[in-house]
């Protein structure tokens, strides 16, 4: 009955649930009880039901019953957004001080009760994947990409992980938004009942009001084509005023020869394949989750018996310049899996992050595989300036004009790298998370004004999803333990056990949340031309650390500072509300050489903060992951010696002493003691070696 309220009749026929098919085998309904009643306890013997009734004397058995939970439940999809969205559940918050984006994972095994997950697969016009049922869709992706077939399957999965992310926008108005899914691996699904396209004896019924899309049955006559996939592009907004997204592939046209009733791929004799630019646009780009490169599809236009038409290129769309002719596929064309080719990782053409970071060649694009360490909403400044694109884009979540800065690792070589996505043409990809596994394709190398290397994407660059979060990303392995004296100039991540001698400047400010500029009393400094009233808080700076090895000038921001400073929270929201008034507080010391004075300045809110760089409580063990700054083309900043005044009790002294490290702080941690005796006794295991 559950079965049948859930799917009936808008999605499944009544008579496809409950009887056998036409080839006898077993029907939905049978296929989601069977494993449930064919299964036996561990340990016990089968009961003999008639020996235990003519049994003399007889001994009922009666008492040995007692009400059972029920093994599973089958929830309508409806309900399991509610499971997670509560806010006591979410976690993971990252924010850039205006914007909070939290995350929660929840598995089916630390539910109470199993939950099984039971829907209509339908793959939507802008890409999206969702399972389906008479009470809601829940938007879902399976890992690795899922066969073509399953569109219109009645799928049952019982591992997954339910996904919630919560996005809230602080300004003028508080606006908060929310998505769930469901992530899940396509060895976990079961087919409980096949569309027409392979089973033709319990064929759909409508999929209400509001169909995707209707895919007719194919003909023989029609015109076939097979074709072997690339490279894909990520889905982007199509140009103009037309709504709906698009995405490019990069394929080959190849010939199939039939053996023992399959179909495969036949040696070309030495002649070149012809490659071809598919445009997948509307309707069409519902493919787009179910393309594998290096995989065997075949392509049919529907109505169509002149092979010919797969020959007939048009131009590209205006806006792509210097672009092959390309092949547009229409929304009623159809496309199939012809065999099964396992999932490459990755393609052979992957850079490690280090070859990525290293290499000068700026025309070609790389491509990256790693694990996301974290995410951050980096850039909304273009929020207010394009508020109309909003609408052109399909299952939008991130703020409009909005950029993702994403830190990638690979635990093997212990390098990382900074990318930068402009999800702003396209659809927010779920699963980016931090410790999933993903694939990048299509970046750019780029060198900032202060000589960091990073990765920025470009509209064709394409994020795919290899594997979800994992329970060991916590115990990945951490960076190195170094000593200050043993730096080489790697750009690497690395980690040292140090503590803060002195503290140079801090810099406290306000910035314009819409442009950038200074904020000052709760209004933009460029205002009347910016209408933004809302700020983000910046902190900044540069501080002496040593070892006991050497000395390093550490660079610190935002949450770093707070934690050197070592003051409350209360106390550092206190300060911003003061630097508000003003927009802006520098202040200098000269470190260790500088002398307490007796004298105050006019200025009460900058001794204040002079008070709290020059407090004992600075001076204390921290456990520091930076990376050491290098130049652009890959040198290590030149350590030039300055002229430093030290001062011994009436005396001073000038000399010149060789300029430390300059390194910049990418966490930093209190040091627990019994962590610490570890990690210096491991530290000198690493020198002695």
């Amino acid at each position: 009955m559950s079965l049948s309220f859930r799917l009936c009749p808008r999605l499944v026929r009544q008579t496809c649930i409950t009887r056998l098919l036409s080839n006898g085998a077993q029907g939905p309904a049978e296929k989601l009880l069977f494993p449930t009643l064919s299964s036996w306890p561990s340990g016990r013997t089968e009961r003999d039901l008639l020996e235990e009734m003519v049994a003399d004397p007889h001994d009922c058995p009666l008492q040995e019953y007692c009400p059972l939970p029920p093994p599973w439940c089958l929830p309508p999809l409806s309900l399991f957004p509610t499971m997670i969205c509560s806010s006591e559940n979410l976690r993971g918050q990252e924010a850039n001080q205006h914007l909070h984006w939290s995350h929660y994972s929840l598995r089916s095994r630390d539910l109470s009760m199993p939950h099984v997950l039971l829907g209509v697969l339908q793959a939507s016009s802008s890409g999206s994947l969702l399972l389906k049922d008479q009470s809601s869709s829940l938007a879902c992706l399976v890992l690795p990409a899922p066969v073509i077939n399953w569109i219109g399957c009645v799928l049952e999965v019982r591992r997954y992980q339910l996904v919630t992310e919560v996005l809230r926008v602080k300004g003028v108005q508080e606006d908060q938004r929310s998505r769930v899914y469901a992530v899940f691996f396509a060895e976990d699904v079961r087919i409980l009942h096949a569309s027409h396209s392979s089973s033709s004896s319990c064929p759909d019924a409508g999929s209400g009001p509001h169909p995707p899309v209707k895919i007719p049955r194919r003909e023989a006559s029609w015109a076939q084509r097979h074709l072997v996939i690339e490279s894909l592009e990520g889905r982007r907004t199509k140009p103009g005023q037309d709504k709906g997204l698009q995405f490019r592939a990069t394929a080959t046209w190849v010939d199939i020869r039939e053996e023992g009733g399959e179909a495969r791929r036949s040696e070309n004799g030495g002649k070149s394949l012809t490659k071809v630019v598919l445009l997948f646009s509307c309707s069409s780009v519902r493919w787009f989750h179910f393309l594998q490169p290096n995989k065997l599809y075949r392509l049919t236009a529907t109505g169509e018996r002149d092979s010919g038409i797969f020959d007939r290129l048009s131009d590209p769309p205006l806006e792509i310049v210097s672009a092959p002719r390309l092949l547009q596929v229409p929304a009623d064309w159809t496309l199939e899996d012809v065999e099964a080719t396992p999932f490459s990782p990755g393609p052979a053409d992957s850079s490690s992050i280090e070859e990525a970071l290293k290499q000068s060649s700026s025309g070609s694009l790389l491509t990256v595989t790693g694990v996301v360490c974290s995410r951050l909403i980096c850039d909304t400044q273009n929020t207010r300036a394009a508020p109309c694109s909003a609408h052109k884009v399909p299952d939008v979540f991130l703020p409009p004009g909005a950029s993702i800065k994403v830190t990638i690792t690979q635990p093997q070589s212990q390098s990382s790298a900074s990318v930068y996505l402009d999800v702003s043409d396209g659809p927010y990809h779920l699963g980016l998370l931090p410790g999933a596994t993903v694939m990048l394709q299509g970046l750019e190398r780029k060198v900032s004004r202060s000589g960091r290397v990073y990765l920025r994407s470009v509209p064709t660059t394409h994020l795919s999803v290899l594997s979800p979060p994992t329970e060991s990303f916590e115990n990945v392995a951490a960076p190195p333990l170094v000593l200050f004296k043993q730096l080489t100039g790697t750009p690497n991540p690395q980690r040292a056990v140090c503590s803060v001698t002195c503290v140079l400047s801090v810099t406290l400010y306000w910035d314009c949340s819409g442009c950038g500029s200074a904020f000052v009393q709760g209004a933009c400094d460029r205002s009347p031309l910016c209408a933004s009233q809302s700020g983000v808080f910046r902190a900044k700076a540069w501080v002496k650390a040593e070892d006991g090895s050497g000395e390093v000038r550490l660079y610190l921001q935002d949450e770093a500072v707070l934690l050197v400073l070592g003051i409350s929270r209360k106390l550092w929201e206190a300060l911003q509300g003061r630097v508000l008034s003003r927009g802006k507080v520098v202040v200098k010391s000269r470190g260790r050489s500088e002398m307490p004075s007796d004298e105050h300045s006019r200025d009460p809110l900058a001794d204040h903060v002079s008070f709290l760089m020059s407090r004992p409580a600075i001076c204390r063990p921290l456990v520091l992951t930076f990376r050491q700054r290098v130049e652009a083309a890959g040198a290590v900043t030149p350590g030039l010696s300055q002229l430093t005044r030290f001062t011994r009790g009436e005396r001073e002294y000038v000399t010149r002493v060789p300029a430390a490290p300059v390194v910049t702080c990418v966490q930093l941690q209190e040091a627990e003691p019994r962590a610490l005796c570890h990690m210096i006794r491991d530290c000198s295991r690493s020198v002695n070696l």
